[in-house]
């Protein structure tokens, strides 16, 4: 017996629902069999029942399609677990015949797209095949019996017939075998006594077969939500009316229109109302009126009885919320303009919890990131709680991410970015035993051992490019492990390897984890071009998670994931009985096929509030229903049938629209509100503020509004809202704008002052470093004088303001990176005589391009190096030492190595044009300390273009001493010193000196687009001197201090 029940809320179908269930009909132990649409349903059905008899067991909530097939199961008894004609195990079916016969002239219409061969192309091909058959074996039964009949000469009845041949265990057969054995009255023992179908939207018309067949032997209760108490099975849109109207007026016809929101969003439900109609099942009704005392409710109470208020609009009441559009700049302003909201409910409505709030959007993982930086953020007392439920695990999970970039790894070229994000998963340090500071190590290595991409050569060369084996994985690694094995300073190959030094302690743990986790890397290269059968690709995807993984209670979820996704995947193919060895590409397409089909843990229903997609809980009831998101060309979702989709060309009722779905889903959202209905759009453009249109739901809705509410109503409901959060409309008193949060209020307060310039960085000298005289390092002091500001900073105030590291190169060098050092190191080589071991060594380091490239620029460097070198020569006295120099200089001592003194004095060179200011400043520096332990000692600096020579000082211990004071006194406070501009004023070279100066601290723009960046733009000069006048007198007095004796004992040849 079938027996239908009505309604508009799901509170009475679920209260009717459970006086049904009170009614026993089977023995204890017997399951309840609820069916429902999806897993939202189900848990809210088990939680309302719970609620309603204290527990709630041994319940069954399956979706329909599931249902169908086990009713059939337990009739015909004969059954798989799984239909052979299921989309997933039909999907290798049909790959499996596309293989066999793209070449067979009947198919030509899909030869031109497997031409290539492509097995991925073939799976997709295939996937979308499955689901357009079973689309007709639902909704085309009539089609699957003429074509297994032999009718049919186009390519999809003779694959059918093909399929068929194996077997003809589908439900269009099975329904015809069920109808006979339930006629004969022994198979409908096996049937459970009683089934319920719950709030489903819609059903096909040959599941209702199913279900009408049922009802003649058990109980089926069908459970309808009905947004209408009269009959609307007549009623039509105006576009609809005009589509049937053809060319003559719509009136001509006298359609029915009746409630034009229902008419328009209701055509889905409308057909599936009728066709329930036709069942001939007992009939009952519970319909509630919501009344009209707001806006929201009057929307509701239209729908509900039919009402079109036409030309008499209905007055709204000034303070009415109940239904809001909130018009945004982007994304996130829309769920920062959502807490706020959802704060003033609260406070509003005391009684109003968290859990009575759902939020939906079309796309629930493009707005996760926005939703945890508003909701998981923030002071405690404005903290809402909430869930984000049924999320991808590919966007939710790091394991399940870094698992899909293993696979991804063999097509890539292993770069250095690519590898190394991969141990940022902390389950995979964990099977490899890194730390974070091993991290951080191990990039500095790649990076200090040139390591761009590709394993090694030979990887190289599999991908048709030269086998080189420079910047790879493996030439890297070995440098790190002949390092720490052979170290030599960098100086000599062996075998043709650079070793890296740099590896002391306990480092050499870190290297040996990291040899490790390449090793296991590598292997991967080999599924690059490997073609295995299903079976052995599935132990290779469970070898990679127990190879790569080590996971802890918080991977779980993640883990069982990916191994029911894996086994699914290894069934459905085993099911179907597929037969050919697969690539890698096509394992990955199918995985994450079987991963997006994976039931997702649930979450919402919690306490807090429920952020879902449109589809999960779009009839359960709430408090207040948001909808965000709601964009034009975002929802309904756009979809454009397949060329093949028969259905298409030939529509018929109760068929499957994509788009009216979306229709009737909003709808039923905007009947499930209780209280207040919110909808939000990125309405504004972010960068113009230019118009952007809403979804046309949204727009039809302020359509509706204005018909039947008043021309005005838009303005009352729509909110504008700014592009900034911190906008001063949030926190003008009486506005209709508001915010909760106290820092964008301060923010906007200051927004309302005038700007002042920032206050000087410091406001007094700091406290001395230490009582006792300090003892001062001569490398010290030279680094204090190289940029005081940077020194006081870091040094005495732990600021760090220079840039981090860049990101790792992930392409080979096509020129000389890093010049100087390169042109440092060829110097001191050829200095040396080792000139001609420089192209192996310095390739070996991977300072230069490969092959010819990079031999043609160590020439030319080479070149220009040769003329410097032979100058120094010379000009180099014979003998060098290192002395030790340790000074007292009054209360102070300074002391360090000189290097590179000869008998003549301190000798210098560095390759460039010209000694700048931080050479001579050095070279002023060791000059006074020699000077000071070996009275009349010259120094010499030799550059490409010139030599400085610096004659004896008479007193340098007192020009130190000098110096000194001023390191003391930049211990304390900024020194108004800069290397370059103090020495523009001291050194003007014809110019003004303050001119000069000026020019070097602000740099100079020429007319041809060149010029200088001033040294005042270096960040620590910036901070430092923030907020006040660094070319001051102190600073004329000290460049002068510094300089002045340095310019007086200068000679340039």
């Amino acid at each position: 017996m079938l027996h239908v029940f009505h309604s508009n809320r799901l509170e009475e179908l679920a209260e009717e629902l459970a006086a049904t269930l009170a009614r026993p009909v089977a023995g204890p132990l017997a399951p309840e069999i609820v069916v429902v649409q999806n897993q939202a349903m189900g848990r809210w059905v088990a939680l309302t029942l719970a609620c309603r008899f204290g527990v709630c067991a041994n319940l069954k909530t399956p979706f329909p399609a599931a249902f169908v097939w086990d009713a059939m199961r337990d009739v015909l008894g004969d059954l798989p677990t799984t239909s052979p004609f299921a989309p997933d195990v039909l999907t290798w079916r049909v790959m499996q015949w596309l293989g066999e016969h793209r070449h067979d002239d009947a198919f030509r219409e899909l030869a031109h797209y497997l031409a290539d061969g492509d097995d991925e192309k073939r799976y997709q091909l295939a996937e979308r095949i499955a689901a357009t058959f079973d689309q007709y074996l639902v909704y085309r039964p009539d089609w699957i019996r003429a074509w297994e009949g032999g009718e049919g000469t186009h390519w999809q009845a003779r694959l059918w017939r093909d399929l068929t041949r194996v077997s003809r265990a589908h439900w269009v057969r099975l329904l015809d075998r069920q109808r006979a054995a339930l006629e004969g009255g022994d198979a409908a023992r096996a049937l459970p006594p009683r089934v319920s179908l719950f709030a489903l939207p819609s059903l096909s018309p040959g599941y209702l077969d199913v279900i009408r067949g049922l009802a003649g032997v058990i109980e089926v209760h069908l459970f309808l939500l009905n947004p209408c108490r009269e009959h609307w099975g007549e009623i039509v849109s105006e576009r609809e009316a005009g589509r049937r109207a053809g060319g003559r007026k719509p009136e001509t016809l006298y359609l029915e229109s009746g409630n034009p929101l229902l008419a328009s969003l209701g055509s889905h439900a409308r057909d599936f109302m009728d066709m329930v109609q036709e069942l001939n099942g007992t009939q009952r009704e519970r319909f509630v009126d919501p009344g009209e005392d707001t806006l929201l409710h009057c929307l509701q109470h239209d729908v509900l009885t039919l009402a079109d208020r036409g030309a008499a609009p209905t007055p709204l009441a000034p303070d009415d919320g109940s239904l809001q559009v909130h018009v945004c700049h982007s994304a996130m302003r829309e769920i920062e303009v959502l807490h706020d909201r959802l704060l003033g409910l609260f406070a509003d409505r005391p009684a109003l919890r968290p859990s009575d709030v759902v939020v939906m959007t079309p796309d629930i993982d493009a707005y996760a990131p926005y939703i945890e930086a508003v909701f998981a953020t923030g002071p405690a007392e404005r903290r809402i709680p909430f869930a984000i439920a049924e999320r991808s695990p590919l966007a939710e999970s790091l394991l399940v991410e870094t698992f899909f970039a293993l696979l991804e790894l063999p097509d890539t070229r292993f770069d250095a970015n690519r590898v190394l994000a991969l141990l940022e998963a902390p389950a995979v340090q964990r099977r490899f035993g890194l730390t974070e500071d091993d991290l951080e190590l191990i990039e500095e290595w790649v990076r200090a051992t040139g390591i761009r991409w590709g394993i090694d050569g030979a990887a190289r060369a599999r991908l048709g490019l030269p086998a080189t084996d420079g910047h790879t994985w493996r030439a890297g690694l070995a440098r790190l492990l002949l390092g720490y094995a052979l170290p030599t300073g960098e100086r000599a190959l062996f075998e043709g390897v650079l070793p890296y030094d740099d590896i002391e302690g306990s480092q050499a743990q870190a290297l040996g984890k990291l040899h490790a986790f390449l090793d296991a890397l590598f292997a991967l290269d080999a599924l690059r071009d490997a073609r295995r059968d299903v079976a052995r690709w599935g132990e290779v995807l469970g070898d990679l998670l127990t190879r790569f993984f080590e996971p802890q209670d918080a991977d779980e979820e993640a883990m069982r994931v990916l191994r029911e996704a894996i086994g699914g995947f290894v069934g459905t193919a085993a099911h179907a009985q597929y037969r050919e060895d697969v690539p890698l590409d096509l394992v990955r397409a199918g995985l994450r096929r079987a991963l997006s089909a994976e039931a997702v843990r649930l979450r919402g229903l919690a306490g807090g509030v429920t952020f879902c997609g449109m589809a999960p809980f779009r009839t359960v009831p709430f408090e207040v229903v948001c909808l965000v998101g709601m964009n034009d060309g975002s929802f309904p979702r756009p979809h454009r049938p397949l060329g093949f989709d028969l259905m298409a060309k030939d529509r018929r009722r109760g068929d499957r629209s994509r788009r009216d779905e979306d229709r009737y889903l909003f709808l039923e959202a905007l009947l499930s509100a209780r209280h207040c209905l919110y909808v939000s759009y990125t309405g504004r453009s972010i960068r113009d503020n230019s118009l952007i249109p809403p979804s046309v739901l949204v727009s039809e809705l302020l359509d509706y509004l204005r018909q039947g509410f008043g021309s005005d109503t838009r303005e009352r409901v729509v909110t504008e809202h700014p592009l900034q959060a911190f906008s001063q409309r949030y926190f003008r008193a009486g506005g209709a704008l508001y915010s909760y949060s106290a820092e964008l209020a301060e923010a906007s307060r200051l927004c309302l002052r005038e700007r002042a310039p920032p206050p000087p960085f410091a406001g007094q000298a700091l406290a001395e470093t230490e009582p006792a005289p300090p003892r001062v390092e001569l490398e010290e002091l030279v680094r204090f004088l190289r940029n005081p500001a940077r020194y006081l900073l870091r040094r005495r105030l732990g600021l760090q303001l220079d840039e981090g590291d860049a990101p790792l190169e992930t392409r080979e060098p096509f020129a000389l990176e890093r010049p100087w050092e390169l042109r440092e190191r060829l110097l001191a080589m050829t200095l040396e005589g080792r000139s001609g071991e420089a192209p192996a060594l310095l390739a070996a380091r991977g300072d230069l391009p490969h092959g010819n490239p990079g031999r043609a620029l160590l020439d030319q460097e080479q070149e220009r190096i040769a003329g410097l070198a032979r100058r120094i020569e010379a000009l180099h006295p014979a003998g060098r030492e290192d002395v030790w120099v340790d000074l007292a200089l009054g209360e102070r001592q300074l002391s360090g190595w000189l290097r590179g003194v000869t008998g003549a004095g301190l000798y210098a060179y560095r390759p460039v044009e010209e000694a700048g200011a931080h050479d001579r400043l050095t070279l002023w520096v060791h000059h006074l300390a020699l000077d000071a332990v070996r009275p009349g000692s010259e120094s010499l600096f030799v550059a490409r273009n010139e030599v400085l020579r610096l004659r004896p000082v008479a007193e340098p211990r007192a020009v130190l001493a000098a110096l000194l004071d001023l390191f003391h006194t930049g211990q304390r406070r900024p020194l108004p010193f800069f290397p370059r501009t103090s020495l523009a004023f001291v050194d003007p070279g014809g110019r003004d000196p303050r001119a000069a100066a000026r020019a070097q601290w602000e740099g100079e723009r020429y007319g041809n687009g060149n010029g200088y960046a001033g040294e005042g733009r270096q960040p620590y000069y910036a901070l430092a001197f923030r907020g006040i006048e660094p070319l001051d007198d102190e600073f004329e007095r000290v460049a002068r201090a510094v300089y002045g004796p340095m310019r007086e004992h200068e000679v340039r040849g």
